[in-house]
């Protein structure tokens, strides 16, 4: 597997640093017949200021800074054609990193994804142009998509490489992070290119003050974007802590399973991200599994921890603490996410389980996930009566309960995802007496 990697990143890096570079060198060559002293000095030089200005007035988003050098580049394209974008670009790059000591492989590959956008939108308006049909809105409308897309797909490219991070989801975080407001200015650049084009350089002046607004408007607007998030993460990060110390006083009234919550948790959490759940339900089975016991708070301490086995009326009193834990969390009109956990997590695939009985996917994902992480926890642990299993028996349980007790599909993922730990994590994560999250954290990864 990690040769693949490697091998990945190695064609990453030789196309970023060496595609990028060549093709950059190619263009600037290529935009060198275009140009024609007498005509364009005066151009270059109003449309490098221009540039430059408006890379430091970036519009500030809620997670990056945005800077308006593309649409301006944009602009230059559609009245003057792809030599003006190139140089453009060039020039300011190279200035740019002499003022702020960027990595000069890091610059070179940065011109080399800019000229490129530059080109592939330049040769597309050159290819319209033979269409004397094509209306010019529409025509600007898809080449700002183009240089959107090209530009998204390049600097991603490069990022992923730079960053080592992958690049498909590098490119989904930037599109989410500003596609709406760069496809604005781009479009406000075509619109004030055409004005440009009509009537002169006079409607310039209110085009840079409509660019001025916009920058000052979503300054503000997303300051405010940003204090409501920091706040929303506060209270997230209240609502974690509040769970896990809720955890450690269920797993407290219980001697005998010091740090099952968490355990549970974790399992429950690695299950989740191996069927390829999205963040946010990760995190919720996850909460699930530190929640799914706390209907012991309700349970009679004799029973919890009564040594030997349980009578069948002291049998039915613990399963009813699934119901307590329901009642609990529904009451306290939070966590209404975690429900299912709480009350179906002993439900079985074929309808014996408890409280309700449910059947195969009736029973809630979360809770035939955290089944799975509960039953493999309760077998592997040590407690005072007994020894706990060997990891191999405990597999086979699981596989010999899939079907009936647990899904079939997600205890054969649970098992991958214990087969593909090392002895030394499989014990670390097993003896985890419910410290802390950080502690399990550090010492599995």
């Amino acid at each position: 597997m990690q040769p693949k990697v490697s091998l990945q990143r190695m064609t990453k890096g030789i196309v970023v640093q060496i595609g990028f570079v060549v093709a950059a060198i190619l263009i600037l060559y290529s935009s060198l017949f275009e140009w024609q002293s007498r005509e364009h000095w005066g151009v270059l030089v109003a449309y490098t200021l221009l540039t430059i200005l408006s890379t430091f007035t970036p519009v500030r988003l809620s997670n990056t800074i945005l800077t308006v050098n593309n649409a301006v580049i944009f602009s230059g394209i559609l009245l003057f054609g792809t030599w003006i974008g190139v140089w453009c670009a060039v020039i300011e790059a190279l200035i740019i990193a002499f003022l702020v000591r960027v990595n000069p492989v890091k610059a070179a590959v940065n011109i080399g994804q800019l000229v490129m956008t530059i080109w592939t939108v330049g040769a597309l308006k050159d290819w319209l142009i033979t269409f004397d049909s094509v209306s010019p809105i529409l025509s600007d409308l898809f080449l700002a998509l183009v240089y959107w897309f090209v530009n998204l797909v390049l600097c991603g490219l490069g990022i992923s490489y730079f960053y080592n991070k992958d690049w498909v989801g590098t490119i989904k975080e930037m599109a989410k992070g500003f596609t709406s407001t760069y496809l604005l200015l781009l479009i406000l650049a075509g619109v004030g290119s055409r004005l440009v084009e009509s009537y002169g350089l006079m409607p310039l002046i209110p085009m840079m003050a409509a660019f001025v607004t916009i920058s000052y408007v979503f300054h503000h607007y997303y300051s405010s974007v940003q204090k409501l998030q920091q706040k929303v993460e506060e209270i997230k990060t209240f609502n974690h802590r509040f769970l896990t110390t809720m955890a450690a006083s269920i797993d407290a009234r219980d001697h005998y399973t010091s740090g099952h919550s968490q355990r549970v948790a974790y399992w429950g959490r690695e299950i989740a991200r191996a069927i390829g759940l999205p963040s946010d339900k990760v995190e919720e089975i996850y909460f699930g599994g530190i929640l799914h016991d706390i209907g012991k708070i309700g349970i009679a301490d004799e029973i919890l921890n009564k040594k030997g086995k349980l009578t069948p009326e002291e049998y039915d009193k613990i399963k009813q603490h699934t119901v307590i834990g329901y009642e609990i969390i529904l009451q306290a009109g939070m966590f209404h996410e975690l429900l299912p956990a709480i009350r179906s997590h002993h439900e079985r695939i074929d309808g014996k389980g408890y409280p309700d009985g449910l059947k195969g996917l009736d029973i809630p994902l979360m809770a035939r996930i955290l089944a799975i992480s509960d039953a493999f926890d309760a077998m592997v642990a040590d407690r005072p009566y007994r020894k706990g299993l060997p990891v191999e028996d405990a597999l086979q349980e699981i596989r010999r309960g899939a079907g009936t007790q647990f899904d079939s599909e997600l205890a054969e993922q649970f098992i991958r995802v214990v087969n593909q730990l090392s002895r030394e994590e499989l014990e670390t994560i097993i003896q985890h007496d419910g410290q802390t999250e950080k502690q399990l954290q550090e010492a599995i990864h």
